[in-house]
Formats: structure tokens, sequence, C-alpha cells
């Protein structure tokens, strides 16, 4: 049973005599958000690829946008002014790369003479073309920022325990992932699929296309769920039932088969200890640091002995020992090629399948297509040059300077971990080419925006007991 100091949810006033209809209105869209987020899920695994899938989610994002225009207005007007000047400019870099430019200028982009050269060909040359080579994938990137761009609007100043139940949502997303991937298996992925390129893969996947995003999916389940309980104030069964959550996660990262999932399992063990290392001050401080050893502890033994003698199992651990992905190297090596190639501004957003090939060593070539960088960072740099890096070091920054109150725990602690997990995986992948991570890493942004209102909510909305 659930005991509060004051009903934030239903708009009762608390100890911060708050309005009754700001706890409504907050309740109103942190359901918004949820809502988002599970039609994400659903629909926004496929990545880049799954076009009409996430067509369904950035219409969505869209719709939710409209019925909310006030929060929209309001994160502009009230939001802190790095992250409000960082997410305008996320949204107009992509509008900018559209606009028409006449002849002397676009041709005389680095990296267009190819371009150039075409459209000579055809007798074209005098028309006006837009910063970017690749018109459709731009527009689509822009497109693709509503949804995540809804979620943090109308997250960024909940009070803390709503942002505690966006937190438990997340967590279960994961377990939503985890059951249906398992269901997945136990047909050889032939029923339940959400993708093709699914069908016959050993691993599991739930409603991804992908199984490093389907192993991230999870691993961030387990970051929030150590945000999403107040484990100083849990009772036993509770704590009991958050480890049973976290042993079944670990258990679904491994059967992804992913390698880099499986490696960044080393985040949520730090970020759990962590939490439970701040609450050293208190009068049994002792017996909670041992209890958080024995509670990691518990779930890597657990996890461990269930999957004993699996043979599934064996093949995503005997991964390792492959040396499959020394084709990265060789992407990364032509990919930066081509970033001197575009040079400093780069050839537009979502175009490095398109320009990519140019730069393809020969000795490179094989029967399949990259497609991707392999590497966000890399990719990020290619299609838009130094304003790229320029965005990514501010959003790095920003999270950062927001990330200090990360060191008191909590919701903070876990939105850190999150993107911590999601920058740690882009080194070698693309997370956020996926609708649904894109959304997940906009709601750990917004969670940590507004921490001074937290802390207040924290003294009048929190649970007593659990």
């Amino acid at each position: 049973m659930i005991k509060y100091k004051g009903d934030a949810l239903s708009g009762s006033r608390t100890k911060r005599k708050r309005p009754p209809s700001v706890g409504f209105i907050s309740q109103g869209r942190a359901g918004y958000a949820v809502l988002l987020l599970l039609v994400a899920l659903v629909f926004g695994g496929g990545g880049s690829a799954a076009g009409l899938a996430n067509l369904v989610v950035q219409l969505a994002g869209l719709a939710v946008l409209a019925f909310n225009r006030q929060a929209i207005f309001a994160f502009f007007a009230q939001a802190p002014r790095m992250p409000v000047i960082l997410v305008a400019a996320t949204l107009l870099l992509p509008l900018l790369q559209l606009v028409p430019l006449p002849p002397a200028i676009w041709q005389s982009l680095p990296g267009r003479d190819l371009a150039v050269q075409s459209y000579d060909l055809i007798g074209v040359q005098g028309a006006w073309r837009p910063f970017t080579l690749s018109v459709n994938r731009t527009a689509m990137a822009f497109f693709a920022l509503l949804p995540p761009l809804a979620i943090l609007v109308l997250s960024w100043d909940l009070p803390e325990r709503q942002k505690r139940l966006m937190l438990q949502a997340v967590v279960v997303a994961g377990i939503i992932v985890m059951l249906l991937g398992a269901q997945q298996l136990a047909t050889n992925n032939r029923l339940l699929v959400f993708y093709d390129e699914v069908a016959g893969s050993r691993n599991l996947q739930g409603t991804f296309a992908n199984r490093n995003t389907a192993g991230l999916m999870l691993g961030i389940a387990l970051v929030a769920l150590v945000g999403a309980v107040p484990w100083h104030r849990a009772g036993p069964v509770w704590k009991l039932g958050s480890v049973a959550v976290a042993i079944l996660l670990v258990i679904g990262v491994v059967l992804t088969g992913s390698r880099s999932s499986m490696t960044l399992l080393t985040v949520p063990a730090l970020v759990a200890i962590w939490n439970w290392w701040i609450r050293r001050g208190a009068a049994h401080s002792r017996k909670m640091v041992v209890g958080a050893v024995l509670a990691v502890a518990l779930v890597i033994g657990g996890g461990s002995f269930l999957l004993s003698g699996n043979q599934r199992v064996h093949q995503s651990l005997t991964r390792f020992d492959s040396v499959e992905d020394e084709e990265r190297p060789k992407i990364w090596a032509d990919t930066i090629v081509a970033i001197k190639r575009y040079s400093p501004l780069g050839a537009g957003i979502g175009s490095f399948d398109e320009v990519f090939q140019v730069d393809e060593a020969l000795e490179n070539v094989s029967l399949g297509r990259a497609g991707r960088a392999h590497n966000d960072f890399l990719e990020v740099t290619l299609e838009s040059g130094i304003i790229g890096i320029l965005l990514i070091g501010g959003w790095m920054v920003a999270v950062a300077t927001l990330g200090f109150s990360a060191r008191h725990g909590g919701v903070p602690l876990a939105a850190v971990g999150v993107l911590v997990q999601l920058a740690l995986q882009s080194l070698t992948d693309y997370p956020l080419r996926s609708q649904t991570l894109l959304c997940i890493a906009a709601l750990m942004f917004a969670l940590l925006l507004g921490t001074r209102e937290g802390r207040s909510a924290h003294e009048g909305g929190l649970p007593d007991r659990i």
C-alpha cells in the first residue's frame, strides 16, 4: 500500500501549497508522455528503414504537440536557456539544410563536384538546390525529432513523484520487450516478430529490428529501475520484486547476443552501487553498503545460475571470441576520408548511405552496404560538419552541467546513467537512429531539468513508505 504526504496526482494541496490545478495538469502531461512512449516502443524500433512504422510515431508526436501547445510555449519561455537554445538549434539544422540555394552557393560547397557534374549531364546545372545531398532523408530527420520534442516539453517540469512514474514506465517497457522477446525465441522468431529481418534470428529482439538496440533498451530499463523506486523507503516486497525484475532484464540483455549491451551492463551496476553508497549517512550505513553489494551480486549470480548451460547464452558469450566486427574499423577509416571531402560543413543529415560509397576503399567493398558509420559521432560529423560537432558538444556540456545533481542519486542519477549508455553505444553503433531510443533520450534529458523543483516535490509528494 502506498501512503503519500500529499496527493499531487489528484491535485490536492501538499505542504508546498501547490494550486489544485497544477497536479491535475502535470498528471495529464505525464499521461500524454507515457502514451507517446508506448507508441514509440511498439512502432519505433525498426530504425530508418521502417518508414511507415516511424510515421505512426511521428504523427502521434505531432498530435500530442497539437493538444499541448501551451507546454511548448512554457518550455521555450521558462526552461533554462542553454537547453532551449540546443533544442531550437537541433530543430533548425535539418530545416536550414533543406532551404534551396542559388547555384553559385551550393555548387561551391565542399564535396559537391560530383553532384554538379551529374546535374550538368541532364542539363539542370542552373537550378537552385538545397544544402543537403539527400533531401528526403533530411526531411525525415526533422520529422523524427517531433516525438522526442513532445516528450521533452511534456516532462521537463514534472514533480519528482511523476518523474519516478516516468522511469517506472521505462522499466515496464523493458519488461514488455523481454517478455515479447521470450515468446519470439520460443518460436525461433517465427511468430510475433515485428520486422522481416528478425524472422529466424537466434536473438531476443522484442519490438526492435536490431539486437543492439534491443539489448540497450533492456540495459536502459535496468538503470531506470534504480531511480524508479525510492530504495531507502521501499519495503521488502518492493525490494525483492525489483531484484527479480533486474535479474529478468539481465537475462534478456544476454539473450539479445549484443556484445556492446552486455558490456554496458557495468553501467547499471555502477549506478546501483552509487545510489546505495550515497545513503551511507543513514544510521545503518554499513548495512546499506553491504546490501548494495549483495543486491548486485544477487542479480549477477541469480542471472548466471538461471542461464548456466543454456545454449543460446553460450552462443551470445562466444561472440566475444569472434572477430566479425573487423569490418567496423574499415568503415570508420573510409568515413574519415568522406568527412575530409565534405569538411567543414558536411553532406546533409541522412546522406551517409548515399555519399559514403564514393569514398569506400576498393579493398573494403563487399556484397553488402555499410548503411551506417557504426559510430554516430563520425556519422554526424560527415553529415553536419562542424555544426554537428558543436551541437554534440553542447548537449554533452548540458548533460554534464544538469547532471551534477546526479551525485545525490535518485531520478537524476538514473537519467545520467541512461544517457551515458546511449553515448557509449554510439561509439560502435547508432542507437539514436531508433525512434524509440530517441524518445527515451529526450525523456532522460527532461528528467534532468527542473531538479530544484524535483527536490521540492521530494519534500511534499514522495511516498512515506512502499
